[in-house]
């Protein structure tokens, strides 16, 4: 497969105590519509670790924990505790508050946060909402070089049943050593980045290590992704860009100022309520 995707920029994640976040306020518009990837994880753990009641609006967020359970809380009805290979889809819309906190295995917590913005309009201000999927529910297709499990929407012939507010693939791939992973994504997905865990990976010429996010070239372009004596596991997450503004107070994004102003007050009041 000699046409295929690059990679155009290889970005390295700040690090603030447990969680390592790789899109910031400074870079939130390069990888349109991806305004947050957090990779959380923390060792000797001896009791649940998490954040307490905090709000958001204008985002749809992916919570993932791949080691560990995850208890969700939130304002819109969600009360759920995620195991280990589970997904939970928080729309924030106008406003939302939740508490996440995670129960470790072994001594060892890790988790995965996708955020991307919600289109303009009256999704990104709707009434927020929760779903959640376990991992048995999410398709798997094993192939002769990798095992590729689809968190969010398509790969090759199978579909998750995960419902996501903009057309977004989200993939988390073992592939063996000396091994080949190619996929071919709908032609409206030109956004996106890989990442890896583990291991190390080439994309037309370029080299990931672990802790790495490779920004991929905006294009419809075949992905083709190699390893060499070690094996990886990565993720492959693609979406269609809004071409929108994205405006970020940190917590949330919105597409206006006057949005903005309406999902921090909801917050506001969310947050009072728990006083009461």
């Amino acid at each position: 497969m000699k046409n295929t995707r690059k990679i155009t920029k290889v970005r390295y994640g700040q690090k603030a105590g447990t969680i390592t976040a790789f899109i910031t306020d400074d870079n939130i518009s390069e990888i349109d519509p991806f305004v947050l990837w957090d990779h959380f994880e923390a060792k000797e753990v001896v009791l649940n670790t998490g954040l307490d009641y905090h709000g958001h609006s204008g985002i749809e967020a992916i919570s993932y924990p791949v080691t560990g359970k995850l208890r969700h809380l939130d304002s819109a009805g969600s009360r759920v505790t995620l195991a280990s290979g589970d997904i939970h889809v928080m729309t924030s819309g106008n406003g939302v508050i939740h508490k996440d906190t995670m129960t470790p295995n072994n001594g060892y917590v890790e988790s995965f946060s996708l955020w991307t913005a919600l289109p303009a309009g009256e999704t990104e201000m709707s009434d927020a909402i929760s779903s959640n999927i376990s991992a048995d529910k999410l398709p798997l297709v094993e192939e002769e070089d990798a095992t590729t499990k689809i968190l969010v929407g398509d790969f090759k012939t199978e579909t998750s049943p995960i419902r996501h507010s903009i057309p977004l693939t989200y993939l988390d791939i073992m592939i063996a050593p000396y091994g080949v992973w190619s996929f071919q994504p709908e032609n409206n997905l030109t956004s996106g980045f890989i990442y890896v865990r583990s291991g190390n990976v080439y994309v037309s010429g370029s080299q990931l290590h672990p802790r790495q996010m490779g920004v991929l070239e905006a294009s419809s372009l075949p992905l083709e992704i190699r390893t060499g004596n070690l094996g990886a596991r990565i993720f492959v997450t693609l979406g269609e860009p809004l071409h929108q503004p994205f405006i970020s107070s940190g917590s949330s994004v919105h597409s206006s100022s006057s949005n903005m102003a309406v999902g921090t007050q909801k917050i506001r009041q969310l947050m009072a309520s728990l006083r009461h």
